[in-house]
């Protein structure tokens, strides 16, 4: 992934400087990047969730960037690899946010870490959906998470892998490509759709930035063992 300047959606680029429309970096927004990030991502009370923080080209003032909503997913998996492993999702719009959630993933499907990263994906469109979309002020989804995979995969790999039918480049079966694909379905539903009009980006951050969602998918699995 390229860095390019000038591109006040912040769309992150490809090697071969193609935009990825569904990949978010602030370094390449020319309203985020100028701005520090303790202050790039803030809760607004207002509205019950976090959205992004811009510096105004003009005035140099930080101020909200109140078309944004930011939103951290994450999944915790213990005893992975082994027959008791459980895992569980974290879902976190900000610090007591009424729209925050998590939970444990249901039994009969695979407990990784992966899975559960992308449970609480599923998870985060579906409080979206139900309880965020209506407020027509807010358009512009960021979805923040630590997981390397689950951005390139819904922003980069996923289109190829249904013109193949569910293959990767190798030739061999994508893990959770149904889910994915699904996933997919649902977040051009809800940016082309007759009641779409949303921008969904995916926000690869490291996990010391994802900490507030993996406590909460960490609590779920606190919840279940007691």
């Amino acid at each position: 992934m390229q860095t390019v300047w000038g591109n006040s959606m912040g769309s992150a680029h490809d090697e071969w400087g193609e935009e990825i429309q569904r990949r978010f970096d602030p370094r390449c927004s020319t309203m985020h990047h100028r701005v520090p990030e303790s202050q790039l991502v803030v809760f607004n009370p207002a509205k019950q969730v976090s959205q992004l923080q811009i510096k105004h080209p003009r005035t140099g003032d930080i101020e909200l960037d109140k078309m944004t909503v930011v939103v951290s997913i994450d999944g915790a998996c213990r005893g992975n690899g082994t027959p008791n492993a459980r895992a569980a999702w974290g879902v976190y719009f900000g610090a007591q946010s009424p729209h925050n959630a998590s939970g444990v993933l249901e039994a009969a499907l695979p407990q990784t870490s992966t899975r559960a990263e992308i449970e609480a994906l599923s998870q985060a469109l579906r409080i979206i959906r139900e309880a965020i979309s209506g407020d027509y002020s807010m358009t512009q989804y960021r979805i923040r998470t630590d997981s390397d995979f689950l951005v390139r995969a819904m922003s980069e790999w996923i289109e190829g892998w249904i013109e193949d039918d569910g293959r990767n480049a190798q030739g061999r079966p994508v893990a959770h490509y149904r889910v994915l694909k699904d996933i997919h379905e649902r977040l051009d539903d809800m940016t082309y759709g007759d009641d779409g009009g949303m921008d969904f980006k995916f926000w690869h951050v490291p996990r010391e930035q994802n900490r507030e969602a993996d406590a909460l998918a960490n609590q779920a699995l606190n919840r279940f063992v007691q």
